[in-house]
């Protein structure tokens, strides 16, 4: 490999335009902190040596290169099972055999079903594996002539294969946090109170971001004096335990007072806290410790999560109401016959003003409270021997 070309960083800015998101800076999030991954497979140890010392200050996104190294196809597979989160493979085409390089191309693709890490073909004998040949056949992502290998076209060649692999990897990311969003909401149409709806949210959320988070959820009561203190359905993690928003840490339960004011989510690790409206007007807050500040796209999972569960709440609250309301009502009847077996024409009157409203509500229709009283103790005096 060539070292007399040194990279001019002026000419290769723009492959690295691609700053960290705004208020991360120095956080610990390790979608985004870990180094990028290496994979040099190749028979000859100068190789090796040579692109380490080549891509030893390279960086991107801040983040550093970590190389590994195979000294074989075989232990080049090897590793990738071993390794599958590896970005990018620099991969030989001879080393055992004439073609050991192509077969474990095929090997990645197809039977460790690798299709993120990005694999550039590095060849001393381009006759040998004609490109164009090679392109076609096999699930490569460049062809590169070793003689032809400057430094400074290594590093365009590296950087520009972990930015498709980044954005690979993010697709997957959201593809697999879909999957999630539907499989949990499905879900949540199963639970059959509004607290287990609330710890299911807690706990999908949990498995969307794929960490281990912690949360509340606040919902917003009204009452005939207007707004009621927010109530907690569900907590988690270090906040298990909490019932009453009394309980709840001082900046949490402030972050919750100026979601529910505010009308919208805001992140701010290490509280981010989704606002949430339903359909049918009822509001509820979910307060999030992740132990990292979430990226965009794990935001805007959050956000369209949210947004597909709020039908499932709405259901939960009217069936929790119609079998409170059945419950009332099956008690007033209940109360109603009692008195009505036991001839005390004081309590019947009661039991009739408190059944009344609540057939009403069940049936649709309306009653004459004082006209049947007096049908019934009028029937009960005339039964009386």
């Amino acid at each position: 490999m060539s070292q007399a070309n040194e990279p001019n960083p002026a000419d290769e800015m723009w492959l690295l335009d691609d700053a960290p998101e705004p208020g991360t800076a120095g956080k610990s999030n390790p979608l985004e902190a870990a180094p990028w991954r290496v994979l040099i497979v190749d028979d000859e140890p100068d190789v090796h040596s040579s692109t380490r010392l080549a891509l030893m200050s390279v960086s991107y996104k801040g983040r550093k290169l970590q190389m590994l190294s195979a000294h074989s196809a075989l232990e080049g597979v090897m590793t990738m099972r071993r390794e599958p989160d590896i970005a990018l493979i620099l991969l030989d085409v001879m080393m055992e055999t004439d073609d050991a390089g192509l077969r474990m191309a095929r090997q990645v693709r197809e039977d460790l079903g690798n299709h993120l890490t990005r694999i550039v073909l590095r060849t001393g004998q381009p006759g040998q594996a004609p490109e164009s040949d090679v392109i076609v056949q096999y699930d490569i992502n460049d062809y590169k002539c070793k003689t032809d290998m400057s430094q400074q076209k290594l590093f365009t060649t590296v950087i520009a294969s972990l930015r498709t692999y980044e954005s690979l990897v993010l697709i997957e990311r959201n593809r697999r946090g879909l999957e999630r969003i539907l499989d949990a909401s499905s879900d949540l149409y199963h639970v059959r109170s509004l607290r287990e709806f609330a710890s299911g949210v807690l706990n999908q959320i949990s498995a969307i971001l794929d960490v281990g988070a912690e949360g509340v959820i606040c919902l917003r009561q009204t009452g005939l004096q207007g707004e009621l203190a927010p109530v907690v359905m569900a907590a988690t993690g270090s906040y298990a335990g909490i019932s009453q928003m009394s309980e709840v840490p001082a900046p949490a339960a402030a972050a919750t007072v100026q979601a529910f004011a505010n009308h919208q989510s805001h992140f701010e690790h290490p509280l981010d806290v989704l606002f949430v409206a339903t359909p049918q007007g009822h509001e509820f807050v979910i307060l999030v410790s992740a132990p990292w500040p979430l990226v965009d796209a794990q935001r805007k999972l959050l956000a369209l999560f949210c947004s597909k569960i709020t039908w499932a709440f709405d259901n939960l609250h009217n069936f929790e109401k119609q079998q409170q309301a059945q419950a009332e009502f099956a008690r007033a009847v209940a109360v109603f016959f009692d008195a009505l077996q036991a001839g005390q024409k004081p309590a019947l009157g009661e039991a009739l003003a408190t059944l009344l409203p609540r057939l009403s509500a069940q049936s649709g229709r309306s009653y004459d409270a004082a006209g049947l009283e007096r049908v019934l103790q009028s029937a009960m005096g005339a039964l009386r021997p």
